[in-house]
């Protein structure tokens, strides 16, 4: 039997078995990437009170990761 490949939790796309990323090292983010944060947070905010706690974790918890990934890197000062 062979392990099924490793899938992005959140969008269900394949995994590279060395890389924690659906994008390849050299790609960029695509532009409907972020054009479409600010959609997907205006249906949060207009619809946060139909939200389930476990959706809700999951809005904070993607909200979180990625705040902390525009911090600056201690190691770049």
């Amino acid at each position: 039997m062979t392990t099924p490949a490793q899938r992005c939790p959140t969008c269900g796309g394949l995994l590279a078995a060395d890389t924690h990323s659906i994008l390849p090292p050299d790609e960029r983010l695509t532009p409907w990437m972020i054009h479409d944060l600010p959609r997907i947070a205006w249906i949060v905010e207009y619809r946060a009170a139909e939200l389930t706690e476990e959706e809700r974790q999951i809005v904070h918890d993607a909200t979180t990761r990625m705040l902390h990934a525009l911090e600056p890197d201690p190691s770049d000062a």
